[in-house]
């Protein structure tokens, strides 16, 4: 009777061993592994991320495509552009071209003129 007793034991421990390992080794991959809680997070922001710019592709993509369609097909637009874009003018036309201004300046920091006239 002592020897199933000891064996009973023995099987006991040996399982409790087991599922303690089995604890030991399932938290570490939940919480350090690259499966774990914290990369399936990263993995979800990331894709939150990539379908953001797919959809902003898609927009472009749109936006290009009607382009492409109004050059294909439109004698007006086609002009628009080329003025617009290229800088021709119609015969007896003057075109002024205006350079645009860098601000070197913030809106936080002040110029010495700024700073002279206070």
């Amino acid at each position: 009777m002592r020897k199933t007793v000891s064996l009973s034991f023995f099987w006991r421990t040996l399982f409790l061993g087991f599922a303690l390992l089995l604890n030991v080794t399932l938290g570490y991959r939940l919480f350090f592994s690259d499966q774990s809680f914290f990369a399936w997070r990263d993995v979800q922001q990331h894709f939150a991320d990539m379908q953001k710019d797919l959809g902003n592709i898609q927009q472009k993509l749109a936006y290009l495509s009607e382009e492409i369609r109004l050059l294909q097909n439109n004698n007006d637009y086609i002009e628009r552009a080329i003025r617009e874009r290229l800088n021709y003018v119609r015969e007896n036309e003057i075109l002024y071209v205006f350079e645009k201004k860098q601000l070197v300046n913030s809106i936080w920091t002040e110029t010495e003129e700024d700073l002279q006239n206070e």
